[in-house]
């Protein structure tokens, strides 16, 4: 069963730079949930030009998050590899 971002971060007393991008991914994750609404708002308002900047930042923070999703999950495969060779 698949772990939580949550629970990944608990579990990795001994990285705390581990425990810092995982903490960073789930701000990013609950950041970009909230881009629809800002785009919604700022349209509702007559605010094409802040739309449009939301819709920037969103592409931009979901590539930031594609990015550390990789890096995080490389890093798991290869801590999982380890650990099953031992």
């Amino acid at each position: 069963m698949p772990r939580t971002l949550e629970e990944i971060h608990r579990e990795s007393p001994d990285s705390p730079a581990l425990r810092g991008l995982v903490g960073v991914l789930n701000d990013k994750l609950q950041l970009r949930a909230r881009y629809a609404l800002l785009e919604y708002e700022a349209g509702a308002e007559g605010r094409a030009d802040w739309s449009q900047l939301v819709r920037l930042m969103n592409r931009l923070e979901s590539e930031q998050i594609a990015r550390l999703r990789a890096a995080l999950a490389l890093e798991f495969k290869n801590s999982n590899e380890l650990e099953v060779a031992r």
